[in-house]
């Protein structure tokens, strides 16, 4: 027994010896050679591909991309109008902070009996298209908002809000609801709130996007507000549940410019 391990420890180290020998010649010829010509060449992953699907692939992507599309294709509503962004307000920035006020404090009277959402902000630059006229499937909110972010309730003094309404303002204005204020030169004045004069001395709740709430797309003047409540929902789901309602209760969406934000003399 004794020799037979022997043997097989001796057979494995010289087997173990070759392979490492086999290793450095392979390296060392891999170290000899010269790359003489580099050719590449374009490929556009797009429609414009005529490289047939491999079938064996294929048959395992369809049932799920099938799955996808029938739950993207879903019709949400409808909208009587297309609905575009601008500044300093516009129809979709209008309704979109709307939905965020209107929801997120339905959501507040659930989980958060003692929040009461005073206003509402989503910023320009995150509404990346229009809501099209006539159908309004749950692909066209993926392509409005194409992020993950969620929706958060910040509780903000009268002075903090003050500030954050004149940063808004010296950026044009941006997608609010609850509030109204004028632009003048880049600041904010004329600051109501549910449509009394802004109280610096009181206590209101915004609700926005974790994003934003953290600093991002030049939001510095909220990352300071330490008391916030996650509501776990995120902005996207939220939309597509609303708008889904509205759809089952046969409304047509539009929206208008109100004068909640202008450019004052």
């Amino acid at each position: 027994m004794h020799f037979l391990n022997t043997f097989n420890e001796n057979l494995f180290r010289s087997r173990f010896a070759v392979i490492i020998a086999v290793v450095i010649i392979l390296n060392t010829a891999c170290h000899s050679l010269t790359v003489i010509k580099v050719e590449s060449r374009n490929i556009r992953l797009d429609s414009t591909l005529t490289i047939a699907p491999d079938a064996k692939i294929e048959s395992v992507i369809v049932p799920y991309r099938n799955i996808i599309m029938h739950e993207i294709n879903e019709v949400l509503c409808y909208a009587k109008v297309p609905l575009y962004g601008g500044h300093p307000e516009s129809p979709l920035t209008n309704f979109c902070a709307d939905l965020l006020r209107i929801e997120s404090d339905s959501v507040c009277l659930k989980q958060f009996p003692s929040i009461h959402i005073d206003v509402s902000m989503v910023n320009r630059g995150g509404l990346r298209v229009p809501i099209p006229k006539g159908e309004v499937k749950v692909k066209d909110m993926f392509e409005l908002m194409p992020f993950e972010n969620k929706v958060v309730f910040l509780k903000m003094s009268g002075t903090d809000l003050r500030s954050f309404i004149d940063h808004m303002a010296a950026r044009g204005g941006e997608g609010v609801s609850g509030m109204n204020f004028g632009i003048k030169e880049n600041r904010g004045i004329n600051m109501l709130i549910e449509g009394k004069p802004l109280d610096d001395s009181k206590i209101y709740w915004l609700a926005t996007s974790d994003y934003l709430a953290n600093g991002g797309d030049g939001n510095d003047v909220l990352k300071g507000i330490n008391e916030r409540v996650s509501s776990g929902v995120k902005l996207r789901d939220m939309f597509i549940d609303h708008l889904r309602k509205l759809g089952n209760q046969g409304i047509v969406i539009e929206a208008n410019t109100d004068g909640r934000i202008y450019d004052a003399k």
